[in-house]
């Protein structure tokens, strides 16, 4: 056994006599004992995997400085995480007054949207064909007006009549329905 197995052999056995007063002083740091717990068994796989090449002479309070660069690390880390998290709930969720906004609906929302495009859908087939079309190049594929027109090689006051009949027979459609 050289040296250093000694060195860490005398700071494992002071390890195992402290372990309570560590995790003592790191519940007393944290307020929560699982924090704890798992610094103290950390502390001691780095210890194990350690090699000493230096002697100790107070291995308690070598303990204790590791025990509190471990707390602080922890702590930092936690930190970086909350602040990482937060940085990502900015960019990827609405808020509203600081407060965050679900950027989906509820399931209930969710499926009764999923009905009402269905009767929309379906609403849709008691239209004129090029009416139908009209319709669904802009309200469906998201065109505009100008560019429905240019598609369907008509004018934009045609695609604006086509527009308005459909919308009227979709309000007088689906309100018989409710």
């Amino acid at each position: 056994m050289g040296l250093s197995d000694d060195i860490k052999s005398t700071v494992i056995e002071a390890y195992v006599e402290k372990r309570e007063a560590l995790k003592r002083f790191l519940v007393a740091r944290f307020r929560d004992e699982e924090i704890a717990e798992d610094i103290i068994q950390e502390m001691y796989l780095r210890l194990n995997r350690s090699s000493f090449d230096q002697e100790i002479t107070n291995p308690a309070a070598f303990l204790y400085r590791i025990a509190s660069n471990m707390a602080l690390d922890h702590r930092r880390g936690r930190l970086r995480r909350s602040a990482r998290d937060k940085d990502w709930s900015d960019v990827n969720h609405n808020t509203v007054c600081g407060e965050p906004v679900l950027d989906q609906p509820d399931a209930d929302a969710a499926l009764d949207a999923k009905k009402k495009v269905a009767r929309i859908v379906a609403a849709l087939d008691g239209l004129p064909p090029q009416c139908r079309k009209v319709f669904i190049a802009h309200k469906f594929e998201g065109l505009t007006h100008r560019k429905v027109a240019e598609k369907f090689r008509i004018s934009r006051s045609t695609v604006e009549k086509h527009m308005a009949k459909a919308l009227k027979y979709l309000v007088h459609h689906l309100k018989d329905e409710d």
